[in-house]
């Protein structure tokens, strides 16, 4: 039986799939080690799942080819050979986005970073450091469309027979239904879905979000009470201060002594384990932040309310919780809010953004117009010694007759680590290449800090130095596919708050999340103003230590003290529950690389019903979002 014309395309196009796959999961990612804890069986799952897509687009073709006039099948094969080779090319882009940041190429991220300005110390480091990987994407498209345009040349259109018509349409219907019901007869395949659902699934997901998720959940009662608000009130966060005018008057009316100075250090993926300075390791590898963190208050379990960047601004600057499917910086930008930096604003502070990175690339660019008097990002202090040379400067010509608040955010602990050659040769390793990246990170730290220590305002200055989210090593990476979304290996950074009103040689080991940055703020300066914070003071007597929770693309993380739940808004992927120690319990003679996750919970059927209550705050937190219901429009 000659094979008719549309196996071939099938072939082609799914073999071009699978070379792409091989890739994604048997080489190293930008942070070490591979994306998959089991990559054969992730591997295996991806090539089923992936093979409905193929076999969609072949079969439609197949149909299509009927038409025996001249001209149509012909223009047909390339119509249908030219959506194949689209749809590896954006898959590609996706397995990359995967490897680099560790999510999909979801219409969250293409809203997020499409119109964003490319920054070019990042653009460089990742095209340095992904070459052969970028290059071997581009080869498998080439060879594809290489075979595609063969075959076309090569395979008559011309007297199909009956038989061959058939065998190919049963074979694809097969591969179509098997293929796309993989997660309903095959375990391994259903809880890896998170990972490996084609990316037509997931914009399938994404635009399905929006056209179902319009109502109130049924439990919101029982959500908004988990998040802490009213849910009797149509802002159930919100929180109202009748006198706030009054107060912020007040506030700047004060001796310029008794409005300090708040310097906020938002260090790029500072992995907690690696900050933690009850390990004199760390500590030998970061003398000034160590230093900073023993002498003021230190919070060793500092979670991030998501990540990547654009989370980990949502948490410290806007007080909330990250959005549960999608990123809020981007696709909330008419929402009436009322964050951090405009209330200092209307205190009077002087505000100061100072970044190595390009701003936009993160969309951060509107909202630090918004926040900002003035912020700046210039491409010979994208390093972040020059960085903290330039905040220097700055520094000690800010206005004298404002306190300042000012935010400096380096770079160099970014994917993929690399330091300036005039430091130091790259390390081959990534593990090597992040400690690197610290020590350099931890001199800029030193040289601002110096800066601050020897102005006449040192006393009168808090300090606060946290990482914006984490970032998975090696053996976390290849735990997250059980542990959700929010794993900590993404999440888990650490805090230090130093300086004015700050206790001394206090550690702090119940969890925390940036949500607490705002509100301490306000109270250690004693404003009284409307907000819509959901977390609380951290120096306050009756902090009675709230649930901490991180959203990620569905995925939930919810802590208290000891307990942690990880769920899913999906309901077919399994709970899981881990304990939350107040010692340090994983390999701490590899800083680096000796944290994989949190151990397991020894009774989880005590916790029933925990994952309901985590699902329902998230439901309901995003239908406050959703829905505007953050603060009363002005």
């Amino acid at each position: 039986m000659k094979m008719y014309k549309s196996i071939y395309l099938f072939l082609i196009l799914f073999s071009a799939r699978l070379l792409q796959l091989l890739q994604l999961y048997f080489t190293s990612t930008p942070s070490g080690g591979s994306l998959s804890e089991r990559a054969l069986i992730t591997f295996i799952c991806a090539v089923i799942v992936e093979g409905s897509v193929y076999a969609g687009i072949v079969f439609l073709y197949t149909l299509f080819s009927l038409n025996r006039s001249k001209k149509w099948p012909s223009l047909f094969y390339t119509l249908f050979a030219s959506v194949g080779l689209f749809y590896l090319s954006v898959s590609a882009i996706n397995d990359q986005v995967m490897r680099w940041m560790g999510q999909h190429f979801d219409l969250a991220f293409i809203k997020t970073y499409s119109l964003s300005k490319l920054e070019p110390g990042l653009v460089n480091n990742i095209f340095l450091s992904g070459l052969k990987s970028f290059a071997l994407s581009v080869l498998i498209l080439l060879m594809a469309a290489v075979f595609l345009f063969f075959i076309s040349k090569k395979i008559s259109f011309k007297k199909t027979s009956p038989l061959s018509f058939a065998f190919t349409t049963v074979s694809l219907l097969t591969i179509l239904i098997l293929s796309s019901t993989a997660t309903s007869w095959n375990k391994a395949c259903r809880i890896r879905w998170k990972r490996i659902q084609p990316l037509v699934a997931t914009w399938y997901y994404d635009i399905k979000y929006d056209l179902t998720h319009k109502n109130k959940p049924d439990d919101y009662t029982l959500g908004i009470q988990e998040l802490g608000g009213n849910p009797n009130s149509d802002y159930p966060l919100y929180h109202y201060v009748a006198n706030e005018d009054s107060s912020l008057e007040a506030f700047k009316s004060k001796p310029l002594i008794e409005r300090p100075d708040i310097i906020l250090l938002s260090l790029e993926s500072l992995r907690g384990w690696a900050s933690d300075f009850r390990i004199a390791e760390n500590c030998k590898r970061m003398p000034n932040l160590c230093s900073l963190a023993l002498s003021g208050s230190f919070f060793p379990y500092t979670y991030s309310v998501g990540f990547p960047s654009t989370e980990g601004m949502t948490g410290l600057q806007l007080g909330i919780w990250s959005h549960p499917q999608k990123v809020f910086l981007t696709d909330f930008v008419s929402t009436s809010i009322r964050p951090l930096p405009e209330i200092l604003g209307d205190a009077g502070y002087y505000r100061l953004f100072l970044t190595a990175a390009e701003p936009s690339f993160d969309n951060f660019t509107p909202w630090f117009d918004k926040w900002a008097d003035y912020h700046e990002y210039k491409e010979e202090n994208n390093s972040d010694i020059p960085l903290a040379h330039r905040f220097v400067e700055l520094y000690n010509n800010r206005p004298k007759d404002k306190p300042l608040y000012s935010i400096w955010i380096n770079f160099t602990t970014h994917t993929p680590f690399n330091v300036p050659k005039s430091y130091a040769a790259n390390a081959s390793t990534s593990e090597e290449r992040y400690k690197q990246a610290l020590a350099y990170l931890d001199s800029a730290i030193g040289i601002v800090l110096n800066a601050v220590r020897e102005d006449p305002r040192f006393h009168e200055t808090i300090i606060i130095a946290t990482g914006d989210h984490s970032i998975a090593n090696t053996a976390a990476q290849k735990a997250s596919f059980k542990n959700g979304n929010a794993f900590a290996g993404q999440t888990w950074t650490t805090m230090t708050w130093s300086g004015y009103k700050i206790p001394q040689k206090n550690k702090i080991l119940h969890p925390i999340s940036h949500v607490n940055f705002a509100p301490t703020i306000l109270s250690l300066l004693g404003l009284s103003v409307s907000n819509h914070f959901v977390g609380e003071p951290l120096f306050n007597n009756e902090n009675n230590h709230q649930k901490v929770f991180s959203f990620r693309r569905g995925g939930i993380a919810r802590r208290q003290d000891s307990i942690i739940c990880f769920t899913d808004l999906d309901l077919s992927i399994p709970t899981l529950y881990k304990r939350q120690n107040t010692y340090i319990d994983w390999d701490s003679t590899n800083t680096i690389e000796g944290f994989a996750s949190e151990p397991d919970y020894e009774y989880p059927d005590q916790l029933k019903g925990l994952d309901n209550k985590a699902r329902a705050a998230a439901e309901s937190w995003r239908y406050i979002l959703d829905h505007n219901k953050l603060y009363p429009p002005k």
